[in-house]
């Protein structure tokens, strides 16, 4: 049910505001809130007016992180 409403929001907010999506590529860092580091092999999406990260796992499957879930993300080659 929770992937269902994630997805469900990600493709709202996709449709809507496609100019606000910057891609970022190459590996990258994020520190969440609660300490805890994930490390993104593959490209993110960072919705500029939200702030929210979407990007796929080691599994492929598609997460999101909100603005208020984390810290900071670093991204290089």
């Amino acid at each position: 049910m929770k992937r269902i409403f994630f997805a469900s929001i990600l493709f709202l907010t996709m449709s809507g505001c496609i100019s606000d999506i910057e891609e970022i590529t190459g590996n990258c860092k994020v520190v969440l809130k609660d300490g805890t580091t994930l490390s993104v092999s593959q490209d993110i999406r960072q919705n500029t007016r939200t702030g929210t990260i979407t990007y796929r796992d080691e599994e492929g499957n598609l997460k999101s992180v909100f603005k208020e879930d984390y810290e900071t993300f670093n991204c290089g080659s």
